[in-house]
């Protein structure tokens, strides 16, 4: 059928043409961008999903950072409970020393307890001065210290602080005043290492203090392992929600390839056929002169 006023095969042919260059631009913006999904006309439920791994991967990775902020705060408390053994450590030297008959008073008083003096008042500096971002750790301490290591309101985990000061530690040991040779010490240690027989108490309290210490690095040793298993976890569900949204939202470059390819031929080949029937109406046009 011939006809002039509407040239079908025209429209056809350009309806074809205009879809594949549709194609071309989109695999060139897919290529360009390495991303299968641009916006949500290209796949609008593969969006949705792609968002919302999204938002989780974002949620872990704060939470990785949580983790590494919670083991730099346990850090810096141990940092301070391992000072604190090593006092304790070193006043139960001085006890011990002070227990020896071979030393005169004077020497214990002069000697001994001044050095103890200093000791204790640097218990009580540590304890007072171990902060972590204006957080005081030890006196007083938080009541509990909650992290949160995941997406989700369930994932938190809570570390209990037990107030720590130097009556807990050394007992009424640093709350007595000694006088000796007439010069009042502060903080004192009463006559821990002046009077021979305060000696075995002070000796059983220091001991205490180091089972204290001691147990209470070992509970937070542990609690930074927790975090530590909870920080590999959060790495693994990156890593494999990483790779969920990019096998859903990331393009195939190899794929993309041959598309573009694909359509930039029958671009060429749509572009011959159109020409082809844009020459039908001059058939109906020879037609007509051999009328003639």
């Amino acid at each position: 059928m011939f006809r002039i006023n509407t040239n079908i095969a025209a429209l056809t042919s350009r309806r074809h043409l205009n879809a594949t260059d549709r194609d071309v631009r989109k695999s060139i913006e897919r290529m360009s961008s390495g991303m299968r999904i641009n916006r949500a006309v290209d796949d609008a439920a593969g969006m949705f999903i792609s968002e919302q791994m999204r938002g989780q991967i974002a949620a872990f990775k704060q939470a990785r950072q949580n983790i590494a902020q919670a083991t730099s705060l346990l850090q810096v408390m141990e940092g301070g409970l391992d000072q604190l053994t090593s006092i304790m450590i070193r006043l139960k030297e001085l006890a011990i020393q002070a227990a020896d008959g071979a030393y005169t008073d004077s020497q214990r008083r002069d000697g001994i307890q001044v050095e103890g003096e200093q000791l204790v008042d640097e218990v009580g500096r540590i304890l007072t001065g171990v902060r972590f971002n204006g957080i005081t750790l030890f006196q007083p301490p938080p009541t509990i210290l909650t992290f949160q290591i995941g997406d989700t309101s369930t994932d938190r985990i809570g570390l209990g602080i037990i107030t720590v000061n130097s009556d807990m530690l050394l007992g009424g040991f640093t709350s007595k005043f000694a006088s000796l040779g007439g010069v009042t010490v502060n903080n004192g240690m009463g006559d821990a290492f002046t009077d021979v027989n305060s000696v075995p108490d002070f000796l059983d309290q220091i001991a205490s203090a180091i089972d204290f210490v001691v147990s209470t690095r070992a509970k937070m040793g542990a609690f930074q392992s927790r975090l530590e298993r909870s920080s590999s976890n959060i790495e693994l569900q990156i890593e494999n929600t990483q790779n969920a949204e990019s096998i859903i939202r990331d393009a195939d470059m190899a794929s993309e390839t041959s598309a573009l390819v694909r359509a930039q031929i029958l671009i060429q080949a749509g572009t011959a056929v159109m020409n082809q029937a844009n020459l039908l109406p001059q058939n109906v046009l020879s037609l007509l002169n051999s009328i003639s």
